[in-house]
């Protein structure tokens, strides 16, 4: 409560600023003060109406979403060395800051190829950070890192060894998993995953590998079509891979084609199926890109939670291009789509605050991730076919490209699920 009053008061503060407000301005004397001395000396009262709802969300949440932060660029903007005292505390604060917005975060460095190291605690499983890092309850997935995937060194090997006995005895140890290499697009690629999972099993059988791809491998004979051979990946990567982790590009509108994808799972193998979305699908289907409407970027959640997958993860959340000061400008990398990998901003950039500034996607996909507690709360007391009327019902949601413009029937599903559920 106290985090979205102080919000309000941002915005309250921001309208002083605007023309409507100017003759207040001048009428108060304050015509020739800096516009941040306007803004802390002119009040504007406003009567606020609240209705809390009976209710609690849940601290875990019931869709485990992993997203990525850079650690090379965190390094180079804020010129930390890796391993020290304030490369720790930076990636700590990181940490920590996104774990509000119902996220589970993984730090990342990127090799070769699409090889990644990903991590979710930077200290290692002996240490006392880790249990607390990893016990976490809002904290639904963890990814553990595969040292040897950058350097491949004794030293790497016996890190990984020592990690995997720590941690496999934990009772947290089922929120683990490994990300290996992402999207990878040829049989040598895969056959490096094969390899590592392999070496996995010889330290705890129930080792989980999440491996992202949009596409069959290249060179392979799976099936005739491109989609067929997309849709056979499981075959080649059972039981190599336990999260099958697929892009949202590859099903256009199609929500019919989910079918397909569900068919080659094994659940009773352990398997599931995760989706994400990157430089794809493009408008107007729901992604996190500038540019598009409030409910568009609302809407990546609600079309998860329609097509069933059981988790999502996103490739970046500080991954703009590199800058060697903290309050360096911040630039898009070229060649992705405006805001595609960058979900938060550096504070420096906007004041001597070092607390990083959410961007409005992130608070939209925080109001995605609630909307999804909301439905698995209605799905709980009438079950999934009725939560599925209700999205489309109320016409909240309906598929990839029919969706509401506007926040007023997602008020609407809010609004119905606690009249019925509150008791």
């Amino acid at each position: 409560m106290i985090l979205r009053l102080s919000s309000t008061s941002t915005t309250l503060r921001r309208m002083l600023v605007l023309p409507a407000f100017q003759d207040c301005h001048e009428n108060n004397g304050l015509g020739d003060m800096m516009d941040e001395d306007v803004m802390n000396n002119v009040a504007v009262r406003v009567k606020l109406s609240l209705t809390v709802w009976d209710f609690t969300l849940p601290l875990t949440p019931s869709l485990p979403a992993v997203f990525g932060i850079s650690e090379t660029v965190i390094e180079d903007r804020f010129c930390l060395e890796h391993g020290t005292k304030g490369w720790y505390d930076a990636l700590d604060h990181h940490f920590r800051w996104l774990l509000q917005y119902r996220i589970s975060p993984f730090f990342c460095r990127w090799g070769d190829s699409m090889r990644i190291l990903a991590y979710t605690c930077p200290w290692p499983a002996d240490h006392p950070k880790a249990n607390e890092y990893y016990s976490d309850p809002r904290l639904a997935a963890y990814a553990v890192p595969y040292a040897p995937i950058l350097s491949c060194t004794d030293a790497a090997k016996n890190s990984l060894r020592r990690e995997v006995e720590i941690l496999k005895t934990e009772a947290h140890w089922s929120k683990a998993y490994f990300y290996l290499w992402d999207e990878p697009l040829n049989m040598e690629q895969y056959e490096v995953i094969r390899n590592i999972s392999n070496e996995l099993r010889t330290y705890t059988p129930d080792v989980r590998i999440l491996t992202t791809y949009y596409a069959g491998p290249s060179g392979s004979e799976l099936a005739p079509s491109t989609f067929e051979a997309f849709t056979k990946v499981p075959n080649v990567l059972r039981p190599h891979t336990q999260i099958f982790c697929t892009s949202e590009w590859v099903l256009g509108t199609r929500e019919d084609l989910v079918k397909d994808i569900i068919a080659e799972l094994r659940p009773d193998l352990g398997e599931e199926w995760w989706t994400y979305v990157c430089m794809g699908p493009s408008d107007p289907q729901p992604n996190w890109h500038l540019g598009m409407r409030g409910t568009q970027h609302r809407a990546v959640m609600w079309r998860a939670w329609k097509e069933g997958g059981t988790g999502f993860l996103y490739w970046g959340t500080n991954c703009y291009e590199k800058a060697m000061i903290p309050s360096a400008e911040i630039c898009f990398r070229r060649g992705l789509p405006p805001g595609d990998g960058v979900l938060f901003y550096p504070g420096e950039v906007f004041s001597s605050s070092k607390e990083p500034v959410a961007s409005l996607r992130l608070e939209r996909i925080l109001s995605g991730m609630q909307d999804i507690e909301y439905l698995n709360l209605y799905s709980s007391k009438y079950g999934r076919e009725e939560a599925l009327a209700l999205l489309e019902k109320t016409g909240a949601y309906l598929g990839p490209d029919r969706y509401a413009h506007d926040h007023g029937p997602v008020d609407v599903m809010r609004g119905e699920v606690y009249r019925t559920c509150r008791s």
